[in-house]
């Protein structure tokens, strides 16, 4: 588990969910064959996003299966070693090889697990996932350009980062989770800190603390 993630996720756009795992050698796919919840023997698509490539654990290098774009097939987005990293699928359970598609959120940045969060979320409104990181300094934002490239990273919170100045928040005792909580179809950021609940409002470019 600690290796290997493993998703179910609509490849082909059928309404079905197939399997899709991130193995040593890459990416395997099992389809979804009929509504017995029956899956098709695994199939070897991708040679990347394994621990032979890098990839050498969950929690280091997450990895989501999403739609970069909303009437597009399902994407692997990971945050690779060196940054963000994004293969598109093809609607039939394949992927194209991937792109490293943002030099940032990456080991090579000085993200980690043990220190740093990062999630895929639509921050916009725009229907497409944006990257949200929470790092050293505080919120780190990169919007999403639509067909799985994202702009350069920006800063629009500062709270909830690891520096002490930013709140000193740790990974393993303070959650934070990205949620609608006003309704507007944006994400909000809800951290449960030492003293309590904290709450982030969304501005659309920028989360407001007070």
């Amino acid at each position: 588990a600690d290796k290997h993630p493993r998703f179910l996720a609509d490849t082909t756009g059928n309404r079905r969910l197939d399997i899709v795992g991130c193995h040593d050698d890459g990416v395997w796919v099992s389809l979804h064959q009929d509504e017995e919840g029956t899956f098709a023997d695994p199939l070897y698509v991708l040679d990347d996003f394994g621990t032979d490539q890098g990839w050498t654990s969950v929690e280091e290098h997450p990895r989501f299966l999403i739609k970069t774009t909303s009437d597009g097939a399902v994407d692997i987005v990971g945050f690779g070693p060196q940054g963000v990293v994004v293969s598109r699928g093809r609607g039939d359970g394949t992927f194209e090889p991937p792109k490293l598609v943002l030099n940032d959120f990456g080991h090579a940045q000085g993200w980690t697990s043990e220190k740093h969060l990062r999630f895929l979320a639509d921050v916009t409104g725009d229907g497409n996932p944006d990257i949200v990181g929470f790092g050293d300094e505080g919120v780190w934002v990169s919007h999403s350009r639509g067909g799985g490239q994202f702009e350069q990273a920006q800063l629009v919170c500062r709270g909830f980062g690891y520096n002490e100045d930013a709140g000193g928040w740790r990974v393993d005792r303070h959650p934070r989770f990205l949620a609608d909580i006003t309704g507007d179809g944006r994400v909000d950021i809800v951290g449960f800190g030492g003293p309590g609940v904290y709450v982030a409002r969304n501005l659309y470019r920028r989360f407001r603390t007070r």
